[in-house]
């Protein structure tokens, strides 16, 4: 597994980890139930080392069921947005692609539609190679956004596309060695 493909596994998690907890549309205990019942489910997923991809399927499809059941609540995108995370790790990069662009249509101002944005065109570079269509979702998340520090790592992805990973390690190498020609010795 390439260095590329840790950062990738692991921003999806990250992501997730930071997403937060939005206060219910009201505070209907059928709701406050399923959260508990998610939140459970997350913390078994978690706390194991090795990826289950069984338990990883199970956990989109509750993600999924939620959002179906309440979709005005606040926590739908949250969880719409977690499920194509995990469907990204899976490797389902075509279901999380259809996740995001769901998110985009039924939530659009939605807080974190930044990082749909860009897990969008990430999941597109990285993961279906379709250089194109991900250079004009990383030029949204730029032009959209521009105060975002996703403007600017949209900037540099926009600068690799297209590049393997020994063109990015000579790349970095390259500017690694520049930098410390210019460094003044001590």
């Amino acid at each position: 597994m390439s260095i590329k493909h840790i950062f990738l596994f692991a921003l999806p998690l990250a992501l997730i980890a930071c997403g937060g907890e939005d206060k219910p549309v009201a505070d209907e205990p059928r709701m406050i139930e399923a959260r508990t019942r998610i939140r459970a489910k997350e913390d078994s997923l978690f706390e194991n080392r090795a990826f289950d991809r069984r338990t990883a399927q199970g956990m989109v499809d509750v993600y999924k069921a939620y959002a179906a059941a309440y979709p005005v609540d606040s926590m739908a995108p949250e969880y719409l947005f977690r499920a194509a995370g995990t469907l990204k790790s899976m490797g389902d990069a075509e279901q999380a692609i259809k996740l995001y662009d769901r998110i985009s249509e039924q939530y659009p101002g939605w807080r974190r539609r930044v990082d749909v944005l860009y897990m969008k065109a990430l999941t597109l570079d990285d993961d279906l190679d379709r250089d194109g269509e991900a250079k004009t979702i990383y030029q949204q998340v730029m032009y959209e956004y521009p105060e975002h520090p996703f403007a600017r790592d949209a900037k540099a992805m926009i600068e690799n596309l297209g590049l393997s990973d020994e063109e990015l390690i000579e790349k970095f190498k390259r500017m690694n060695e520049a930098q410390e020609a210019a460094t003044p010795a001590q």
